[in-house]
């Protein structure tokens, strides 16, 4: 049994974070080399991978890390996140004026909030695996910490060619409810479901804008991806805990940090999109480009990350 990480001080959780993180590395370094190979059987290259997590679940290390695996296998890999798409601050001005009853609009992180056709069109960039990709940047400091798109100029180059894409985001693989799902999971919003407790504090419109921003995140992107990674939990109130003590890191370091109460807050705009989301995941998978077999590899968290089960995941159509 892993062991539990409030029981440990602070190096020895160090320690513990940092080994259970290299084994995750292993795990999905070994799963996305064997995708690798199906993709080349198919003489269309990269290999395209999306990463879901929930915050503070370790996407962005995972992804630093799949990184260093690969290139280390003679893998020239490039990585970025959902996070990068983020529309300017001046785009995500205009969609709180004309949101102005949807709170969870007001800032960025929603879906709805994305520049999506940017993200289709540096995906077909590196897809088509010629010349050059510029990848964009999202500055969460800029405009007073609400945050703003890096100037093209400064945007990383990718080069040709490249043999794997990772895409990371929290939010990034959630599918949208059709018609008939949209309207038994309101219906138990507006019931007594103990599972739908943060939809309860929005209107039907609210949540129906995040399922569109569903429907227009998988309608440009997931056909664009080959295989998927869902580091899945089966509590999302943990991303309450795995935020706080990423607060707590970057308060000893010195940095701003949010107090309980704007944490809890900020947190707590994210949740629906979980509520809404999960089960569907659960029950029919990943949309992906169908060019590789068994293309989900599900890693099952517990409240401390550890990984204490896996499983291959294919859709249900």
């Amino acid at each position: 049994m892993p062991p539990v990480l409030s029981s440990l001080d602070k190096v020895r959780r160090s320690r513990v974070v940092q080994q259970n993180m290299t084994r995750r590395v292993q795990l999905v370094g070994d799963f996305i080399m064997r995708k690798l190979a199906q993709k080349r059987q198919t003489q269309e290259m990269p290999l395209v991978v999306g990463i879901n997590g929930a915050q503070g679940s370790g996407k962005t290390t995972l992804v630093q890390g799949l990184v260093d695996f690969l290139l280390s296998r003679r893998v020239t890999t490039v990585g970025f996140s959902l996070d990068d798409l983020y529309l300017t601050h001046a785009e995500q001005q205009q969609v709180a004026l004309s949101h102005r009853d949807n709170p969870l609009l007001r800032f960025r992180g929603q879906p709805g909030t994305h520049d999506v056709a940017l993200g289709r069109s540096t995906l077909l960039s590196l897809i088509a695996n010629k010349g050059e990709t510029k990848i964009p940047v999202y500055d969460k400091s800029l405009q007073s910490g609400y945050g703003d798109r890096v100037a093209r100029d400064l945007w990383p180059v990718a080069k040709a060619p490249v043999d794997v894409v990772l895409l990371e985001g929290w939010c990034f693989g959630f599918r949208a409810l059709d018609r008939a799902e949209f309207a038994q999971y309101l219906k138990g919003v507006r019931g007594d479901s103990p599972v739908l407790k943060y939809s309860r504090q929005y209107t039907d419109q609210n949540l129906s804008d995040i399922n569109e921003g569903f429907r227009v995140l998988g309608a440009q992107l997931y056909d664009l991806i080959d295989t998927w990674v869902w580091m899945r939990v089966g509590d999302i109130d943990v991303v309450y805990r795995w935020r706080k003590e990423q607060e707590d890191e970057m308060g000893a370091q010195g940095k701003p940090t949010l107090d309980d109460q704007k944490l809890e807050d900020f947190v707590a705009r994210f949740m629906p999109a979980y509520e809404l989301a999960m089960a569907k995941l659960d029950r029919y998978g990943f949309v992906a480009s169908g060019k590789v077999q068994n293309h989900t590899l599900r890693l099952h968290l517990d409240a401390d990350r550890n990984v204490v089960a896996h499983d291959h995941q294919s859709p249900v159509l």
